[in-house]
């Protein structure tokens, strides 16, 4: 695999040839005019940390051009979601992406700036069409680039000199996941803390576990027993009619308070795939043999289990479609556990009188390897267009990278840690469990068979029979992998 051709190499000779290559006056790009190039060399002041200046990263002068990222806009907004942000304002996130974005545009002779847009798609799609090399970068969600990718629109990351994707500060679950064969169109690290606020997570409810004299479940993931099982034991007999009217509706206490995405979000959780890796770096279908069927069946079971969870979704629809009322009636007492997205959290429940902690998503049973947390299908990642200049993308995007180790990476968890989101050293650990535990499929973004969709409908409809559902969809789904590993292998040709 390429990722293995050691990349980091060309770090090094850059850094041994790089006045050989100033005297002959042979840029990496002929457009530019390299009035510069030098390594990063480490300070004994700063020694263990991981910044540019630990980095060995080569220094080129690139003239003040201008390093442009196109990004799809984010319905809310949030720095979390952003590569460039316009000034200081106090925030240590934000001050931090804005440090370093000055510092590398310092060091480099650029000007960095993020061009957003509420139809990336096909205003990228146009842009590349036209042939227009107006984008360095872009940064957009999953199912947006992975799309692009397919049609040829995106460079190939093994392709590109500059980067070292063997680097801590690189998503390893992400490259391990959505490449294919020697081909990987999407990237994320460090740069960005995108994918791990739209993580999937499970909340509870502190205070109502001492009420109903239940452990807090956090020794049970550090001892990996915390399974779908156990959460159905932790569910079961916790519903209450509080109001007396017979009736169990959102006046009244619940066990699992969720969506109807629950049921594709515990399928992977507990090991589930739509595709997997052949032999030779290839894909193939994964979800209907019996495993797979278990586990969606599963996950499908305490989903429209009425006797323990409720949709968040229709109390949702009647609050104006409002996602923070929701995350507001479970902080009120409404239900012992959630699922959610990370995200909500420090955007909706740090205003809230709750005492609650974080935990990731159950394993299927007591024999699976690890914890798999799921990022959701929004979050950003990073590409380059194949209109780029890919060297120059490829060591800026590096720089920017790295340089987060030591910033940005420490602000997002001061973010975390200073009560916004965290608030006992227990969650903190579980944090980090869910961060290092990130699992991709390209299949869920590359859309084969409506995956997210189908699941959803079928917790929505209240239909139950996951076998069916698999083998009604196999045939379709087959062609569709064919077809994506079809534009793949043509793109290595």
């Amino acid at each position: 695999m390429q990722s293995h051709r050691n990349i980091l190499c060309h770090t090094l000779i850059f850094t041994l040839l790089s006045g050989i290559l100033t005297a002959c006056g042979n840029a990496a790009n002929t457009d530019i005019t390299q009035t510069e190039s030098a390594a990063a060399e480490p300070d004994e002041t700063t020694a263990g940390v991981i910044n540019w200046e630990s980095s060995g990263l080569e220094r080129v002068d690139y003239g003040g051009i201008d390093f442009t990222i196109f990004a799809n806009k984010d319905s809310y907004d949030n720095t979390w979601h952003k590569l460039d942000v316009a000034e200081l304002n106090g925030d240590s996130l934000n001050d931090a992406i804005f440090n370093r974005n000055r510092k590398i545009e310092e060091l480099y002779n650029i000007n960095i700036s993020v061009i957003e847009s509420s139809t990336f798609a096909n205003d990228a799609k146009n842009s590349i069409a036209a042939g227009d090399n107006a984008y360095s970068l872009f940064f957009a969600q999953l199912t947006q680039l992975v799309p692009l990718s397919q049609e040829g629109m995106l460079t190939n990351f093994y392709d590109v000199n500059n980067l070292s994707l063997d680097n801590e500060w690189w998503d390893q679950n992400l490259i391990e996941g959505l490449t294919y064969r020697d081909s990987l169109y999407v990237l994320n690290g460090d740069v960005s803390p995108s994918a791990d606020t739209r993580i999937f997570v499970i909340l509870f409810n502190k205070d109502m576990c001492d009420e109903l004299n239940l452990e807090y479940p956090y020794q049970y993931v550090l001892d990996g027993s915390w399974t779908v099982d156990r959460l159905n034991e932790y569910i079961t007999n916790v519903n209450h009619d509080v109001n007396g009217d017979a009736v169990m509706d959102y006046d009244d206490r619940w066990g699992f308070f969720t969506e109807y995405g629950v049921s594709y979000m515990m399928f992977f959780a507990g090991g589930g795939k739509i595709t997997e890796k052949t032999e030779d770096g290839g894909l193939r279908l994964a979800f209907n043999h019996e495993k797979g069927i278990n586990m969606a069946q599963k996950a499908i079971d305490i989903a429209l289990d009425a006797s323990k969870t409720c949709m968040a979704n229709p109390y949702v629809v009647e609050n104006g479609n409002s996602w923070p009322a929701a995350t507001a009636w479970f902080a009120n007492g409404g239900a012992l556990f959630r699922s959610t997205a990370l995200e909500p959290v420090p955007r909706d429940i740090r205003t809230l009188e709750v005492n609650f902690g974080i935990l990731p998503f159950p394993k299927m049973s007591d024999d699976q390897e690890r914890y798999y947390s799921l990022p959701a299908v929004l979050c950003n990642v990073i590409s380059i267009p194949v209109t780029a200049d890919s060297d120059m993308a490829g060591l800026i995007l590096e720089a920017l990278c790295v340089e987060s180790v030591g910033s940005v990476k420490p602000a997002f968890y001061d973010t975390l840690l200073n009560g916004k989101i965290v608030r006992d050293d227990d969650s903190k650990e579980m944090l980090d469990i869910i961060f290092d535990s990130k699992v991709y499929d390209i299949g869920l973004y590359a859309n084969i068979m409506n995956f997210k969709v189908t699941f959803e409908n079928m917790v929505k409809d209240k239909k139950s029979d996951v076998a069916s559902l698999f083998a009604s969809n196999y045939e379709s789904a087959q062609a569709q992998l064919e077809k994506l590993c079809e534009q793949y292998d043509e793109l290595l040709e």
